[in-house]
């Protein structure tokens, strides 16, 4: 029997922090390794976040894989001290994005010592499916899809980020005994989603005395500072601030403009831009009662059922799960993009809604400002 090796240089989250202690250096905790100022973990978790933060990349490691685990828990103590939610995401998406480029050319048996790892129920059965995909010289092609996993398993993990993607639809799986069979490469897919909300797991459960970061800590901040990051945060909570509760239909990507004058002018919209439309205005604070009054116009209006299904796509009803609209990738899929490139701001409409919000704030609070110094 093969023994399969995880390189905690790419994985780092994987590994244990107090084994990692205690293997390398016992009797010792994490904030004694870190208060030398020049050791390796202490500096390259300031290279982390700044690469993070600036480029949304995790730099390669240069050191032990016992080095890279304490680097990246001394990594996560300083994202648990800021108490910022979005850094947290920021820093979980961009280490499971790194992951998945290694776990793609990964064998499939360290995708299943890795997927156990993480806690998922993942096998290789002896007579997996074997998909049609192609002909060639009159002889089927077939794809096969040798992993297994637990169906509860996948359906946790394609519930939220995942759960808007026609590719990782259960109606477009193969599923049989309370499996779900799966490529290398969706697997792969499926295990950065473990793994991004394995991290946010431990941002949210590592202790962490601030005393004993205090310097480290400081350090953080500084490069934070130096890279904008800590002046965007407290504008965007300034823009949070003066326009919450505002909804801006000027700052609506042109998306979601062409739907929504789709709906005021009383034409049938299909199905995918009904959803996409309803989900994007829930997420913004459009309550029911408001989004009932444009799909009142709709010729097949029916208010108990349309109210019953904007209340579930807005979470207030069922699961209670309060959905997102599609993504510009799958929006321009489904022909539902009118525009030929990528708005600025993101890769879904409500990002590009926010970034035009907050454009449009900046240019306000500008323009008062030099109006002001003009007067004076």
């Amino acid at each position: 029997m093969s023994i399969t090796i995880i390189d905690y240089r790419n994985y780092p989250f994987l590994a244990d922090l107090n084994d990692t202690l205690n293997y390398r250096w016992p009797g010792l905790k994490l904030s004694d390794i870190i208060s030398l100022p020049n050791n390796y973990p202490r500096l390259r978790a300031k290279v982390l976040l700044k690469s993070i933060v600036s480029k949304r990349k995790i730099l390669p490691p240069k050191s032990t894989s016992e080095d890279e685990v304490l680097a990246f828990y001394t990594l996560i103590s300083i994202v648990k001290l800021l108490k910022d939610k979005k850094l947290a995401s920021m820093v979980a998406v961009t280490y499971a994005k790194y992951a998945y480029r290694y776990l793609q050319n990964e064998p499939i048996n360290t995708l299943l010592k890795i997927s156990s790892i993480l806690g998922l129920k993942a096998e290789i059965p002896r007579n997996y499916p074997l998909i049609p995909i192609d002909v060639k010289r009159n002889k089927p092609i077939f794809e096969p899809r040798p992993i297994g996993i637990d169906l509860k398993d996948y359906l946790k993990l394609t519930a939220k980020r995942l759960a808007r993607d026609p590719k990782y639809s259960l109606v477009n799986q193969i599923v049989y005994r309370g499996k779900v069979f799966l490529n290398k490469k969706v697997f792969s897919r499926i295990l950065e989603e473990a793994i991004y909300y394995k991290i946010l797991s431990i941002i949210e459960n590592i202790e962490v005395k601030e005393n004993k970061f205090q310097e480290l800590l400081e350090e953080a901040k500084k490069v934070l500072d130096e890279v904008g990051w800590l002046q965007k945060r407290m504008l965007d909570i300034e823009v949070e601030k003066n326009t919450e509760g505002v909804i801006d239909f000027e700052a609506f990507p042109p998306c979601m403009k062409l739907l929504l004058n789709r709906l005021r002018s009383g034409e049938n919209l299909g199905h995918h831009e009904r959803f996409t439309i309803a989900a994007f205005l829930a997420r913004i604070g459009m309550d029911v009662d408001s989004m009932l009054e444009f799909f009142k116009n709709a010729p097949d209006y029916n208010e108990k059922i349309a109210r019953y299904q904007l209340e579930h796509i807005a979470g207030l009803r069922g699961s209670r799960k309060k959905y997102l609209p599609y993504s510009c990738e799958s929006m321009k899929a489904l022909n539902l993009c009118p525009i030929s490139g990528q708005c600025k701001g993101g890769k879904n409409p409500l990002a590009v809604y926010k970034y035009n919000v907050r454009m449009k704030y900046l240019k306000k609070t500008s323009k008062e400002t030099r109006t002001k110094q003009a007067s004076r």
